[in-house]
């Protein structure tokens, strides 16, 4: 029998099941965040919504009124089409 792998990654992931807003200044998708990273977000949107080298600023609000919105420049590095969704990988820079 062999070991079980630890995870590999730099950073871990938070599973998440948020709603997540891209938009740049002539479109706006939404989708839900399904895990989140310190590096990147994966996410799930309407078919066809996101290209591989699209940049979208991403805002992630906060389930407390009181905390503000995560906030970044994503660039979608994966799509992972699916028949009525797509899965959608975004690696985060300029994060606030």
């Amino acid at each position: 029998m062999m070991p079980a792998q630890e995870e590999q990654r730099v950073f871990s992931r938070m599973q998440l099941d948020s709603r997540v807003i891209l938009a740049t200044t002539r479109q706006r998708v939404e989708g839900i965040c399904r895990n989140l990273s310190a590096e990147g977000v994966l996410m799930e949107v309407a078919t066809g919504q996101c290209a591989v080298g699209q940049e979208w600023r991403l805002v992630l609000p906060s389930a407390d009124s009181g905390v503000e919105p995560l906030i970044a420049t994503a660039s979608v590095i994966r799509v992972d089409a699916g028949e009525s969704t797509d899965m959608v990988a975004l690696v985060l820079s300029d994060v606030h």
